[in-house]
């Protein structure tokens, strides 16, 4: 899976540029992760490239092929997309707030099968939370929850799946679960994936690429350790900081300590 976006420029009507000539590729299975400021436009970017909002210039490409000549059902069988979790106040279970994932597969009023429900109960398998599929979804945790929006996105059997901030409003044990099993899903199950994150330290921990969103529009992209260095965090968050490893007995951490601010 290749998944690329070429000098993607975005203005809302005439205002200020919000992106500039943004341009990445992806080649899978990988993890890339995107950072940058708030107000840097890391949703739009996200909202952009999967053509929920047009380019103003530039293109999305999957596989070399631009998006906007997939048809809808065929390119979203391909990629998965989990935006921002809010709590469902419908009452679903966890199986059938999941199995709504399944309609890019359906016809439009056809109902799910055996064979949807055994793709369910994988998907709750894989991200781990089996156990739960018979509860109501307002009934769940924050991370419990995430989990499922991921399960829901991968029961289409997606190339890549897109995230935007999958880690936020969740508490330390659950942010540490989310990123494992996206690691897992890149790792075991040949699963690429675009994390729009907050934490510069989740993005060195499991990324491989990033692309860092910067004040007037532009990107940095390249490998996670060369962009993710002290001179471009600073640049991108207005703020100083120190980056240093510690060794555990499994791996090395990479620490990224704000200093203040300029």
């Amino acid at each position: 899976m290749t998944f690329e976006v070429r000098e993607g420029t975005f203005r809302y009507g005439h205002e200020r540029t919000v992106l500039q000539n943004i341009s990445f590729v992806l080649e899978g299975p990988a993890i890339l992760a995107v950072l940058g400021a708030n107000g840097a436009g890391k949703t739009t970017l996200m909202k952009c490239m999967l053509g929920l909002m047009p380019w103003t210039s530039g293109a999305s490409c999957l596989d070399g092929k631009n998006i906007r000549d997939y048809r809808r059902r065929e390119f979203w069988s391909q990629v998965g997309y989990v935006p921002q979790a809010k709590q469902s106040a419908f009452a679903y279970t966890v199986e059938e707030m999941v199995v709504l994932g399944r309609s890019a597969r359906l016809g439009p009023f056809a109902q799910p099968r055996k064979r949807d429900w055994e793709l369910v109960g994988r998907a709750l398998e894989t991200v781990g939370i089996s156990h739960l599929r018979t509860r109501l979804c307002s009934k769940i945790s924050g991370g419990e929850y995430q989990l499922a929006i991921i399960a829901r996105a991968l029961v289409t059997g997606p190339k890549l799946l897109v995230l935007d901030e999958p880690e936020s409003n969740l508490d330390f044990k659950n942010q540490m679960i989310v990123l494992d099993v996206l690691r897992r899903l890149c790792a075991e199950n040949g699963i690429s994936a675009i994390l729009n994150t907050h934490y510069p330290e989740h993005a060195a921990d499991i990324a491989h690429k990033a692309l860092l969103m910067m004040p007037d529009g532009t990107a940095r992209f390249g490998g996670a350790a060369s962009i993710l260095t002290e001179e471009n965090l600073e640049a991108a968050f207005d703020v100083p900081v120190s980056i240093r490893k510690v060794e555990l007995p499994d791996c090395t951490h990479t620490c990224i300590i704000p200093r203040g601010t300029l």
